[in-house]
């Protein structure tokens, strides 16, 4: 499996045109995805092998921040040959540096060595609790094994501790809907809102959640959160479909005044989801316009049947 990922990242790194980037242009792009946080594992390790390694010395201090990016970047594209190159360099100029450690960790992690990997990650835990980074990787060991239920253990230990880690929310929602936990997943979608009202991804996988949990009341939260994540996002088309697949399943159930203003609302989002396929059809971004708006007038006549 290794070999077939190097031997598509190699295809993909052949398609960029190294001679048109200088040594400077190089550093400078590396210190750039530092700054920003991105990965770019095959420019990474593609700018290393082709230009900056030809003179690791010119880079000065920096060396020891890009062989750590390098690294990763190679782990991410299944390099461990220049991975283990990088943590060499740096294990000699840093001894007893965590940061090389964790660095090993992930190489062992990357030769699905688990628990070797385990064990370094319970050293630096041990070494220094607050760190965040340390729990979440022995998380992902745990998931990479399948085991769910232990990762779903540890990642609420962790949460004890890191309760404002939206990222960890969003994992252990998804790790208890993997276990068909609906309720306690839908718990950890409320903490995210509760962190970012506004934020129209945790609100439409909100609605979602209570969606297939299925019930008048979990239907008509499902709605509301629906509707607020339009009111976050306009564009959104699957938060326009969820609303008007509350408004069918509540309209079937409901009668007089109740029924037709559950029918309006369904109405208005299937006018604003033909808005925007329209609009996309008239840029090129939509091939399947036709289909849509035949599936959309099958939901109409459903909502007003």
């Amino acid at each position: 499996l290794i070999h077939l990922v190097q031997k598509k990242l190699k295809r993909i790194s052949e398609m960029i045109d190294w001679t048109c980037i200088s040594f400077d242009e190089a550093k400078n792009m590396l210190r750039k995805w530092r700054e920003e946080h991105a990965r770019r594992s095959v420019e990474t390790v593609g700018l290393w092998k082709r230009i900056l390694s030809h003179r690791p010395r010119s880079l000065g201090d920096e060396i020891w921040l890009v062989y750590e990016q390098v690294c990763i970047a190679a782990l991410d594209s299944a390099n461990i040959d220049l991975a283990v190159e990088c943590i060499q360099a740096l294990q000699e100029r840093f001894p007893r540096s965590n940061r090389v450690l964790k660095l090993q960790a992930m190489r062992l992690e990357a030769l699905k060595r688990y628990d070797s990997a385990t064990h370094l990650y319970e050293q630096l835990i041990e070494s220094d609790p607050t760190n965040m980074s340390y729990r979440k990787r022995k998380i992902a060991i745990l998931e990479a094994q399948d085991n769910r239920l232990e990762a779903i253990r540890e990642l609420n230990e962790y949460l004890k501790t890191f309760i404002s880690d939206m990222e960890a929310w969003l994992e252990l929602s998804d790790l208890y809907l993997q276990e068909g936990n609906h309720a306690h997943a839908a718990h950890c979608l409320e903490e995210l809102v509760l962190f970012n009202p506004n934020n129209s991804l945790y609100l439409r996988r909100l609605a979602e959640i209570r969606y297939t949990q299925g019930g008048s009341e979990n239907i008509e939260l499902a709605k509301s959160y629906f509707e607020q994540a339009v009111r976050t996002n306009p564009s959104c088309s699957r938060s326009l479909y969820g609303i008007i697949l509350c408004c069918i399943s509540l309209s079937s159930k409901s009668s007089g005044q109740r029924k037709k203003e559950i029918t309006q609302s369904g109405l208005i989002a299937i006018e604003k989801l033909i808005s925007i396929y329209k609009e996309a059809s008239k840029e090129g971004k939509n091939p399947n316009i036709v289909m849509e708006l035949k599936t959309i007038s099958n939901l109409k006549k459903q909502l007003q049947s």
